[in-house]
């Protein structure tokens, strides 16, 4: 009998058959949405197609062409296509933004001049009966490593981050800021690896590293000509270099000679000079907002899109954003004057597992201010999506673990749902944005599928799938669906637990987004999707009926 009135209910909301109003208050919502979890033929089926990463895969119409046509025989009803990268750069024409064939970045200039792939994966996804949603990366303009990107030709748009930096210090005097403790080291970087972490230095050969014992170097090695990572000891680290630093070492780091690694100073950097590739920009920005706004309006003026996702839709961490902007437009949101700037939001100390952050009495309603901030943004974007045409999807991806991701300024909740948590205020659970989602995914990005797993290797039980989407599906209260994602590349060389996670996605959400297109072809996993989705399905957003349900008093 519950089956057939299931069955009722689904073919009602098929033909986007009108619930009652006294049926459709939000307590029906909810109760419709968490049933619809255990609806198997309605579950969304999303690949996403990654614009850098697939660039020798869809760098040809008939390339195209042939990666839609596996999407299609796997059985995937949605391409989320990345037409904006995390550079600013786009693979569509624009009139506004950059082509990626104009990009400084080498492996960009293989994308061929003047292509459209917008265009003609439109082309040949709607042939075959596939949706393409366009995803706009949103507040990172640029790439730090080949300063790149609109943040550079706009260098006023640049987030100013609070950077403090433990400092080397040789018996000459001569200093170089410690960038990362226990952390990967990138371009120009200067790593400290400690005996807390690590055996031996986990670098790459391309640089050099010195062996601290008891604040003696003990060690100087250049592995750029094949030598072996250098052993950490129990009473001292590894100093790791590359490039720029690299040539600080060599020049400074004498075996025998003491060297300070006690010092540590603060400063306020643009995102240009901040140590990560992307090159975030400052989301209060009006300037910022609208340039964001042209790109969705562009892409939705000019392509038959069934969607628009936002990407990068936040702050890049909790270092940024610390501009002069910003501490007046949070001063006047709190009605008062930040004495001590920025030591009131917090202060920055260094221990040998890295740096903490100590909160100031600013604290929790400096993040509240932030996650509001997106907020508005989400409502802006979403005003425009619908207001162009009603039948667009609007969407974003953001990750899983929502206990943390509070420090990139995202509350992708509900609005109805209060976190229990130290770093929120009362009145945080004001700034969700769920409600203003047709869809959210959720990238549950981790090698453990279930509670138990994450707990056998030392981590907390909702470090999984499983765990996440649980959490997920909590905060999100059944105020939009939620599809889960999966990152294949944490699955290399183990299809069967890829095959377990996606199962899980599946079964604790209303679909599933898969990251990403390339490693299906690196690994060749087609066929597992073949046989996992080989019974017929529609993602939940398609049904008439559902979406009103979903988009009513947002």
């Amino acid at each position: 009998m519950k089956r057939f009135l299931s069955m009722i209910l689904c073919a009602l909301l098929l033909i986007g058959f009108a619930l009652p109003v006294s049926a459709t208050n939000d307590t029906s919502r909810v109760k419709v949405l968490e049933n619809l979890v255990n609806e198997d033929e309605k579950k969304a089926r999303i690949l996403w197609y990654d614009l850098s990463a697939n660039i020798k895969n869809l760098d040809s119409p008939e390339k195209v062409k042939n990666i839609v046509d596996k999407t299609a025989k796997a059985n995937i009803d949605t391409i989320v296509l990345d037409v904006k990268n995390y550079t600013g750069n786009v693979g569509y024409l624009s009139k506004i933004a950059p082509h990626m064939s104009d990009s400084k970045i080498p492996a960009y200039k293989e994308f061929p001049k003047g292509y459209d792939l917008l265009s003609e994966v439109i082309k040949a996804a709607h042939a075959k009966g596939i949706k393409v949603h366009a995803n706009v990366n949103i507040f990172s303009e640029g790439n730090n490593d080949f300063d790149d990107g609109p943040a550079y030709k706009n260098p006023e748009w640049q987030s100013t981050f609070y950077m403090a930096s433990r400092v080397a210090e040789t018996e000459n005097g001569s200093t170089f800021d410690i960038t990362g403790v226990n952390a990967d080291r990138g371009s120009n970087q200067l790593v400290l690896y400690t005996p807390t972490k690590h055996s031996v230095s986990p670098a790459n050969q391309w640089g050099v590293e010195a062996q601290i014992v008891d604040g003696v170097v003990t060690k100087v090695v250049d592995r750029i000509y094949g030598a072996p990572a250098v052993e950490v000891p129990e009473n001292g680290g590894v100093l790791s270099a590359h490039g720029e630093a690299r040539k600080w070492l060599l020049a400074n780091v004498k075996v025998g000679q003491r060297i300070d690694l006690s010092k540590s100073k603060t400063e306020f950097v643009p995102a240009s000079q901040y140590p990560t590739f992307s090159t975030f920009v400052n989301p209060i920005r009006e300037d910022v907002q609208n340039y964001e706004l042209s790109i969705i309006e562009e892409i939705i003026d000019n392509y038959d899109v069934d969607g628009i996702v936002l990407d990068r839709a936040r702050y890049s961490n909790i270092y940024a954003d610390f501009s002069d902007l910003s501490r007046n437009t949070f001063e006047k949101y709190i009605g008062k004057k930040v004495e001590n700037w920025p030591t009131d939001i917090f202060d920055v100390t260094f221990t040998d597992e890295g740096q903490e952050i100590t909160e100031g009495p600013l604290y929790q309603k400096w993040i509240e201010w932030r996650a509001g901030n997106i907020q508005n943004f989400f409502h802006k974007a979403e005003n425009l999506v619908h207001s162009k045409d009603d039948s667009l999807f609007f969407s974003t991806y953001v990750g899983a673990w929502y206990p943390l991701y509070y420090s990139e300024g995202v509350n992708w909740a509900s609005k109805t749902h209060k976190p229990d948590f130290g770093w929120a205020s009362p009145d945080y659970h004001k700034t969700g944005y769920a409600e203003s989602l047709d869809f959210l995914m959720t990238g549950n990005y981790f090698t453990q599928v279930t509670r138990e797993e994450a707990v056998e290797v030392g981590n907390p039980d909702w470090y999984s799938v499983e765990g996440s989407a649980d959490i997920v599906m909590d905060a999100v209260n059944s105020s939009t669906f939620v599809y889960g994602s999966l990152y294949l590349q944490q699955y290399e060389g183990d299809p069967e637990q890829f095959r377990k996670g996606l199962r899980s996605i599946i079964n604790k959400t209303h679909g599933i987004m898969l990251f990403d297109l390339v490693y299906f072809e690196m690994y060749d996993w087609w066929h597992i999707l073949e046989e996992e989705f080989s019974e017929s399905s529609i993602a939940p957003h398609e049904v008439p009926g559902l979406m009103k349900m979903v988009r009513k008093d947002t």
